[in-house]
């Protein structure tokens, strides 16, 4: 399995949504978390089936800054134990085993 992590700085920019999904294209990523989107959550949902997540978990930003967001493919379960604006706490099941 291969996650991919970034603190993005505003996943809303042109420029830095074109670089996920070329990051999520060249490495297969199979889960996305990104801190610092400076978004909402209706905007990192409507992002989900761009990067092509069908699942998705975010945390609205806080005025100008913050804002998280955990994305995963069905190939993966994810069970979320809990979230903040500063954290995700998550158990990963994949095909050998959790993580």
């Amino acid at each position: 399995m291969n996650l991919l992590s970034w603190n993005v700085r505003a996943l809303g920019k042109d420029r830095t949504f074109r670089e996920a999904q070329h990051l999520l294209q060249e490495h297969k990523s199979k889960i996305f978390f990104l801190s610092e989107t400076k978004m909402t959550v209706k905007q990192v949902q409507e992002k989900e089936n761009k990067l092509n997540f069908q699942n998705c978990l975010a945390v609205s930003r806080e005025g100008m800054g913050g804002g998280l967001a955990l994305l995963w493919s069905s190939e993966v379960t994810v069970d979320i134990k809990s979230y903040s604006k500063h954290h995700v706490d998550a158990v990963i099941h994949g095909e050998n085993g959790r993580y």
